[in-house]
C-alpha cells in the first residue's frame, strides 16, 4: 500500500509502514490517500486510489449548524445541548444560570467561540454565520475540570465503524458551572506545549472506560441518520474519517457537541503515537479487507445486533465465501 497525504503526513506514513508489515496489505498495490483539497490538488492522484468522499458531501458535516438542524430533523436533537438560530429563540427556552456558547459555522478548535449569559442574551449582537448552543450544567470533572472527549469514526462503503480509543482534552482552569471565561469553558490552546496546565489521554487511560464507550457505541449508532449523505458517498474507494466531540454528564451519559469531517490529527507525541497512527492503520487494514477489532461497526440492522451481540463479533470481516482472511500480524 502506498500513501499520500497532505495532513499529518508523517503519522500517516508511519501507519502505512506499520500496515504494510502485513503481507495482504503490502501486496495489493494500492493507493490509500488522505488529501484534504482544501488545500489544493493531488498532482500525483491516481484515478483507482482509495480517496477521501467529495468535499462536497463532507462540507455538510463541517457546518456546525447545518448538522444541528439536520439532528433535528432527524429526531435525533437529544444527542447534542439544545441549539438555537436567533436570540429571540434562545431566550424562549433560557433560564437564569444557563450560559450559551456562540458558535461560527465553520471553525474548529475553539475558534471565535464566544461564551455568554442569560443575561448578556439581550445585548448579544449575533455573528452572521454562527448559532446558539446551550451549556451543559451537570457535567463530569476531572480534577474539578471541564474536558472534552473525542471518538473517531470510519466512514467506507456504505458503513460506520468506530475506534476503540479516542481523546480526553482536560482544561486547565477549575470549573464553574455558570462562569463565561472562555479559558474555563473552552480554551485549549497550548496543550502541545510541555508543563502545560492543559492535559490530554487517551479514552482508555481514561475513568470508566468501558461505560463510555458502551455510551459512545449507543450514541453513535442514533447519530447514522445525520451522518447519511457521508455514508451514501462512500464505496470500496471513498471513505471519511470523523472526529466527533463529546461531554460526560454527572449521571456518566454522553452528549455530542460536534462533528469534525477533517480534524486536526497532531497532538501530543503521547496521542500521536497511541491513537492517530493506530486508528489510521487500522484504517488501512479495514480498507484493505484485513480484519481487526479495533473498529467496531455500527448497524442499524437489528438481527445483525443480535447476532453480533450473541456471538461477541466486532470486527471488520471483509472475508468472500470461504476464504480465510489474512490476519493483522502483532
Amino acid at each position: 500500500m502506498y500513501i499520500q497525504a497532505n495532513r499529518a503526513s508523517k503519522l500517516f506514513a508511519e501507519a502505512g509502514r506499520r500496515a504494510n508489515q502485513n503481507t495482504h496489505v503490502a501486496n495489493n498495490n494500492q493507493v490509500f490517500s488522505y488529501w484534504c483539497r482544501f488545500y489544493g490538488d493531488n498532482p500525483d492522484e491516481r484515478s483507482d486510489a482509495i480517496k477521501l468522499i467529495e468535499a462536497e458531501v463532507y462540507n455538510q458535516l463541517e457546518n456546525k449548524s447545518r448538522v444541528a438542524k439536520s439532528a433535528i430533523e432527524k429526531g435525533v436533537s437529544d444527542l447534542f445541548p439544545p441549539s438555537c438560530f436567533s436570540i429571540a429563540e434562545a431566550q424562549a427556552q433560557s433560564r437564569p444560570g444557563d450560559i450559551w456558547f456562540v458558535k461560527p459555522n465553520h471553525l474548529s478548535g475553539g475558534r471565535d467561540i464566544q461564551v455568554v449569559s442569560h443575561e448578556q442574551l439581550a445585548s448579544l449582537e449575533m455573528p452572521q454565520f454562527a448559532f446558539l448552543q446551550k451549556g451543559e450544567q451537570h457535567l463530569h470533572l476531572m480534577n474539578g475540570r471541564k474536558y472534552t472527549g473525542r471518538c473517531y469514526l470510519l466512514v467506507w462503503n456504505g458503513k460506520v465503524f468506530l475506534y476503540r480509543d479516542g481523546f480526553y482534552m482536560v482544561h486547565g482552569k477549575p470549573y464553574d458551572p455558570q462562569s463565561c471565561d472562555y479559558s474555563v469553558q473552552v480554551d485549549h490552546r497550548g496543550y502541545e506545549q510541555a508543563g502545560s496546565e492543559i492535559k490530554m489521554h487517551c479514552l482508555r487511560q481514561g475513568p470508566d472506560y468501558s461505560q463510555v464507550f458502551s455510551h459512545l457505541l449507543k450514541a453513535n449508532l442514533k447519530l447514522l441518520p445525520v451522518l447519511e449523505p457521508a455514508i451514501a458517498a462512500s464505496s470500496e474507494r471513498r471513505y471519511l474519517l470523523l472526529g466527533i466531540d463529546f461531554l460526560r454528564r454527572e449521571d456518566g451519559s454522553i452528549v455530542f457537541i460536534e462533528i469534525n469531517a477533517i480534524p486536526n490529527f497532531v497532538h501530543t507525541s503521547e496521542i500521536n503515537q497511541q491513537l492517530n497512527t493506530p486508528f489510521f492503520e487500522h484504517c488501512m487494514y479495514a480498507v484493505s479487507g484485513v480484519p481487526t477489532r479495533e473498529l467496531v461497526p455500527l448497524s442499524s440492522n437489528p438481527v445483525r445486533d443480535w447476532w453480533n451481540r450473541l456471538t461477541g463479533s466486532s470486527r471488520v470481516d471483509h472475508s468472500a465465501g470461504d476464504r480465510e482472511s489474512p490476519k493483522v500480524s502483532g
